[in-house]
Parts: structure tokens; sequence; C-alpha cells
């Protein structure tokens, strides 16, 4: 709450009957000279004991003094008026029911409140300069708002009049619910004024007794519709389903009568349901989506999920969201995720297209040198096949020479013989083939530890390491629930934070 006392905007009026105070507004207890003397509360006038004005206001000095006193306020009072005296975060941080509660008691326009925002600003709105709220408002919480005291109060030892309660006055009526305009927020409208009953009229059915002189056309049971009359007082009052009864006689007892048939249950003109089979239990809530169904959502099917499954969502991927009260905040967290993980799939995809764009290129470099290689090999194979023909027709020639030379002539001395030398062999293939390019990998930095293959996004707050991806988490998870670096153990789930790289 705030951190001093509140302000009170000047003493308040007395009430219309002050001795007719003879007990405690709050607590009920009687007022007497010795033990438990009365004491007026600053704020709303009534009388209370000491007991339930124990807390502390600021009241303006009156005159040409300036400068504030201490003055004493009932319980009740207190409550509000630290509402005044807050500030708009203190009023944020404050239950949207007791804002309600508040703007009530005081009578506080909040018709065109929609969210908590539009209900602070129309509470702060309505304060004056000197923080306090106009007196018109305070009149009314004053006459309509402050609890009256329980109708049973213990009689003390002084006690000398009977306990009187008086009724409290009732609030001027509200405008009629037709002419307001229909709320996007149900929890911040007013609550419409109670519906009064209807009377109920019954059908009674009076039985008549049947003696044995009656004629036997006469019906024993008469059903017609009368209003119900005054309620008797209890004393004389009858029970249900009450028979006249008969003095016993001679003559009834040697009456054959016939016997008498149960009566009929009562009817009302108001209509009773039929008694319903036990009401079937409530089905689960619906799982919340998955990522993969988040990622092919749009942010206005994000937006009309529950506050729970956003909130569910945000908890299995490991983002803090415990400081977030509004919805819209809710939704803003869990679209950023969603863009993260889109962004997260285009870069893996495209990593994923340059690795097969270099696999292709390799493989073309291998086929088109396998094509070289082959052609080659294809051209130098009929010179191979050349070569020993031309050497036979050499050799067959040399000998047809040396034969006609002998049958010419005597014989000469044969001559040394030389050997020819024989040709040298054809040279070995040689394939030129074309130097690979090195396959340099592009280095890439904040990797997973584990995988090797996303980037790490899961940091564990009690070691400080980011060193995880989201599915290597799990895994850890669910096996070791270590850090994978320094062996910090992991307790919770909540121990591990979601990294939004930019």
């Amino acid at each position: 709450m705030s951190s001093g006392l509140p302000l009170l905007s000047g003493p308040p009026p007395l009430p219309n009957d002050p001795d007719a105070e003879i007990a405690c507004r709050k607590c009920n207890k009687e007022f007497n000279f010795l033990f438990t003397r009365s004491r007026r509360c600053n704020h709303c006038g009534y009388a209370y004991c000491s007991n339930c004005t124990d807390y502390q206001a600021l009241m303006p000095r009156g005159g040409q003094q300036s400068g504030y006193d201490s003055m004493n306020v009932c319980a009740f009072c207190i409550e509000f008026l630290q509402i005044t005296a807050a500030g708009k975060g203190q009023l944020k941080s404050m239950p949207l029911a007791k804002l309600k509660k508040y703007a009530g008691v005081y009578n506080i326009k909040i018709d065109r409140a929609v969210e908590k925002d539009d209900l602070i600003e129309a509470i702060m709105s309505v304060r004056q300069p000197n923080g306090c709220l106009p007196l018109a408002n305070e009149a009314y919480y004053r006459n309509y708002s402050v609890p009256n005291r329980s109708s049973a109060r213990p009689r003390g030892l002084f006690s000398s009049r009977p306990p009187s309660v008086p009724n409290p006055p009732t609030a001027p009526p509200r405008p009629s619910q037709r002419a307001r305009p229909e709320f996007a927020r149900p929890d911040l409208a007013q609550d419409p004024p109670p519906v009064p009953p209807r009377p109920q009229q019954n059908y009674q059915y009076h039985y008549q007794p049947r003696y044995s002189n009656q004629p036997p056309h006469a019906h024993p049971y008469q059903t017609h519709y009368t209003q119900p009359p005054p309620p008797p007082p209890q004393s004389s009052r009858p029970g249900p389903y009450q028979r006249p009864t008969a003095a016993r006689s001679s003559h009834n007892l040697n009456t054959n009568t016939p016997p008498r048939t149960p009566p009929r249950p009562r009817a009302s003109s108001t209509h009773r349901p039929a008694t319903s089979p036990a009401a079937a239990p409530t089905p689960p809530p619906p799982p919340p989506p998955s990522l993969d169904e988040l990622v092919n959502m749009s942010e206005s099917m994000i937006a009309s999920l529950p506050i729970s499954a956003l909130k569910q969502v945000l908890f299995d991927n490991h983002v803090n969201a415990r400081l977030i009260l509004e919805k819209g905040d809710l939704v803003k967290r869990v679209v950023g995720l969603v863009e993260d993980e889109r962004r997260e799939r285009a870069a893996r995809e495209r990593r994923e297209a340059i690795e097969r764009g270099e696999l292709v290129e390799d493989d073309d470099a291998e086929s088109s040198e396998e094509e070289e290689v082959a052609e080659e090999i294809e051209e130098l194979t009929p010179r191979r096949r050349d070569q020993p023909a031309e050497q036979t027709d050499v050799q067959a020639s040399q000998a047809g020479a040396n034969d006609e030379t002998a049958t010419s002539s005597t014989p000469p001395p044969p001559p040394p013989k030389i050997e020819s030398p024989l040709p040298p062999p054809p040279p070995p293939l040689k394939i030129h083939a074309k130097p690979k390019k090195p396959h340099v990998p592009v280095e890439r930095s904040g990797l997973c530890v584990i995988c090797q293959d996303e980037d790490a996004n899961i940091a564990i707050v009690d070691c400080g390491h980011l060193a995880m991806c989201r599915a290597c988490s799990e895994l850890v998870m669910t096996s070791s629930r270590e850090c994978p670096l320094c062996r910090t153990r992991i307790v919770t789930e909540q121990r591990l934070l979601r990294i939004f790289k930019t």
C-alpha cells in the first residue's frame, strides 16, 4: 500500500441521531462509560469502539494554520483511504475486484471502462487536486456504503435497553441497464439489480372425509384453485396434509367403509423441473498448441488463444512469463517466440540448401572428370594397335633384301649380325585430372555442444552456460539433468531459460 498515512478531506458531518448509537458499528460492542467508550471515525462519522478505530489518517488543520494532524479512522474506512492515496503503479498491482468494490462504494462511474487501465484512469480522474475524492462521493459512501452492525449483539454488564438495529438507508436506484452499452469485458460491468420474486399461487387440495352416509356419486376429493390465505400464527398453523378427524362412535365402527386412497400430492402453479441426472464431469481443457502448430498460425489466431494456453506454451519453451500481467504482453511474448523459431528454421533451410548445392557440384565435377578420362583412353587405344603392325612390315622388308643378295653373288663372309633395337614402348597414358576444390566448411559459433547442428538458445540459470538447443534440453531433462559443460545439477525445467538472439 502507500508508504505514508492517507489524507482526509475534512471533518465528517455528525449523524442524524447521535444518541441512537449505543454500540460499535463494526463489532457491535455496547458502549459504557467505564470499559468501552465510543470514538467517532473522522471519515464516515459513525461511532466505534477504541479497537475498531485504531487506525490513523492525516486531517488538514483548520483556520490559518498549515499542516496536518493525525486522526483516528475506523477499520472500514482505512482500506478505501489507502486506495485513494495509492499511485497508479500501486493501483495496477491491486486485484480487479478490489478496484471495482472501491468504485462501487464511492459511486464512481466506470460504465466506459473496458480494461483494467481504463478502470484505474476513471478512479484517478475523480480525485481532486488535494488527493481526496469530491464531497458528493464521500457523502454517498457515508449514507449507503458503510456496513452496519450485525443483528445479534451480546448483552453487556451495563446493558439497560434491548438492542435495536436501525435499518440502513437504501441506495438510490441505478439507471436502467438497457440504456447502457454492452461491455467488451463483462467482469467490469456492474451487477444488474435483483429481480423481485413473483408471488406463488398454489393449487390446494381440500380433503373431505368420506363416511358411510355419503351418496355413492360423491367424489372424495374436490380440487379447486384458490389464492393462498395469509399464514396463520405458528401455534395454530396446521401441518401439511392435515385431515379432519371424526369422533369414534358405534355407528362408525359398525359401518363398512371403503379403504381410503392416499391423498394426491399437492400441485403448484410454478413449474418444477424434473430431477436431472448427475452432471457429467467437465471435459479437460484442450492441450496447448505445439510449436510446429504455432509456426503455421497467424498473429490473430495466437491472440485468440486462452491465457492458460499462452502461459503453457511459454513454460514449455522455457520463456520467463512470471512478471507478465496483461494478456497482450503474453501474446507479444508468444509472437516473438514464434518469429524467432521461424527465423531459425529459415536459416536451417538455407544452410541445408547450400550443403545440398555443394554436394551436387561435387557430383557433377566427378562425373565430368570421369568422362574426360574415358575420352583420353579412347584416343590412345588406336595408337597402340598401329605400332606393332609397322614393326612387322620393316622386319619383312629387311629379310627379302638379304635373300636377293645371296642368290646373285658368292656368299661373302657373313657380316656380323647386328640386332636392330626394338622400338621403345609407347609412353604410359597420362591422365591429367583437374584438382578438386577443397571444401572449406563455414565456421559457425554458438552451436549446441551436444548435437553440434543447431544454435544454442537454452541457458542454464544456475551456472550461466548457453550450451544447448531446445531439442537437446528436453533430452537432458529426461536423462541426466546436468549441464553438459560443468555437470551442474538442473533441478527443474524452470532453471532453463530461452535466449533470443538479435
